[in-house]
């Protein structure tokens, strides 16, 4: 029995996950990024004689599936295809037998990543400067990898790709002006409905965020009830089977105290509709 609610607890404390939306809210102020959707690239060098150190980065914003594979690539040297943002780190010495040497392939954004590893902030009160993207990714090579992506406001500028800013320490900045981080106006026919996904992290909780945070919060709760009340009468009684249950009696009960309540609630539900609720008087 310990056995099954340990595999349970692991189950239902698994992360959420959310897949990113280019279509969201952040702050309840509506974005489209879908004109971002594309491999979009851009590369650093840095001399580091006697090599010159090349950082290329691929990313794919909207699309589901991420980036996809490159067929002209070999598997070892590029992320898997589910990633939305890699970075290469590649050493160039024309003098070397191996003159181009893929040093490292970083995945930083997987499409599954968990909704609250995700955070969007508006820049500006009313987001008019553009948003900020920032994730907290997986681990590489033992150092926790991160993304800052700037996304910047500009109905003039029409760049076609991010700005590779810096890769430092596990923190990816990324830099791009685009139309697309304007915010869109509410009343927008393609604004985003209250129904529609919201970015993790930064795009606020809202009334179905608490509603799903007080159901897990139950549901840890009473596995941590059981946990602890199966534990404590093992040890302190030696029970054995429905023994081991805390409050055993409570919910053998628990069936047909549920049964007398709808019941009661069938029996008022008959009672308001047969058309007696009123009264007359009697003078």
């Amino acid at each position: 029995m310990r056995r099954s609610i340990q595999i349970l607890s692991a189950i239902l404390l698994l992360p959420l996950v959310t897949p990113f939306s280019c279509s969201l809210t952040a702050s309840s102020i509506p974005y489209d990024l879908s004109p971002l959707k594309g491999i979009r690239e851009d590369s650093k060098d840095t001399s580091t004689p006697p090599t010159t150190s090349e950082a290329k980065v691929r990313m794919e914003l909207c699309d589901p599936d991420g980036i996809g594979k490159d067929d002209a690539v070999s598997d070892e040297d590029q992320c898997p295809p589910n990633t939305r943002v890699c970075l290469t780190l590649v050493n160039h010495k024309p003098s070397a037998s191996e003159p181009d040497r893929v040093t490292a392939v970083i995945p930083f954004w997987p499409v599954d990543i968990p909704e609250e590893d995700v955070f969007t902030t508006p820049m500006g009160k009313k987001g008019e400067e553009g948003l900020k993207i920032y994730v907290q990714g997986p681990d590489y090579a033992g150092v926790k990898q991160h993304i800052n992506l700037t996304l910047l406001c500009s109905e003039s500028d029409t760049a076609s790709n991010p700005y590779l800013v810096s890769y430092t320490a596990g923190l990816l900045s990324l830099e791009w002006s685009t139309p697309a981080a304007c915010p869109r106006s509410l009343d927008s026919p393609s604004a985003p409905s209250d129904d529609s996904p919201k970015s993790g992290g930064g795009s606020g909780v809202g009334f179905w965020g608490f509603i799903k945070f007080l159901f897990w919060f139950s549901i840890i709760g009473l596995i941590a009830y059981f946990a602890i009340g199966i534990f404590y009468n093992h040890q302190q009684y030696s029970a054995r089977g429905w023994d081991l249950v805390p409050h055993r009696d409570f919910w053998r009960e628990v069936p047909v105290l549920l049964q007398d309540l709808f019941s009661h609630l069938f029996a008022g539900i008959r009672g308001s509709s047969s058309g007696r609720g009123g009264y007359s008087s009697l003078g």
